[in-house]
């Protein structure tokens, strides 16, 4: 699959979340605030995995991904979710298809431009705002939400690597109990990582 070229770094963000360039969150589903979900062997506050969705098997094949990086990163995503993954350890079975949505690709362009302009990885923006604060600027009401953020990985197919590979991030992508997304990202050279990505899963109320 041929992706849209970016740019190749010459190193990519090892800091975050103790996962190698990248860091999820998602909320607390019996208080609907932010938790940080660790990565390595840590037992989160809630588990974005679960959910009685997550045993559907997508029943139709996926269609070849577009041109624009919304075709390609959704392309990507629901190739992972349509199969079954080891995330970290946690066998998370295959999930049914997401679908884009412009508001929450809004609310991830704003925090990668945050970052980018800021010089920062973190689910916090500059502003003290949280993924919560950032979906509902957008006038989207969820009822469950997952965002993933990355630095310095060069095109989707890293940063989707990255991301399968660190727990948390797996669980989020492979969410049975969200279903859309919206992601972006943003390059600036004259940070310490050149790019940042973020990734915002969610279902609406």
């Amino acid at each position: 699959m041929k992706l849209i070229p970016l740019f190749v770094l010459s190193s990519l963000l090892l800091v975050g979340c103790g996962s190698g360039g990248s860091s999820s969150s998602s909320p607390d589903e019996n208080s609907g605030n932010p938790i940080e979900v660790p990565d390595e062997g840590q037992k989160p506050g809630t588990d974005p995995g679960d959910g009685e969705e997550g045993n559907t098997t997508p029943e139709e094949p996926l269609p070849a991904p577009g041109d624009t990086f919304a075709e390609q990163m959704l392309y990507a995503v629901n190739q992972a979710r349509s199969q079954e993954q080891n995330c970290g350890g946690q066998i998370m079975p295959a999930v049914p298809a997401l679908t884009w949505d412009y508001d929450l690709e809004s609310a991830a362009f704003s925090h990668s431009s945050d970052m980018a302009n800021n010089n920062f990885m973190s689910h916090t923006g500059s502003d003290g705002s949280s993924p919560q604060d950032r979906i509902e600027a957008e006038g989207y009401s969820w009822s469950t939400w997952a965002e993933n953020v990355a630095a310095g990985q060069n095109d989707i197919n890293a940063v989707m690597t990255s991301w399968m590979n660190s727990p948390g991030h797996c669980k989020n992508i492979m969410n049975g109990s969200v279903t859309e997304m919206g992601a972006s990202y943003v390059e600036n050279s004259s940070t310490q990582y050149g790019i940042y990505w973020t990734q915002v899963f969610a279902k609406p109320r």
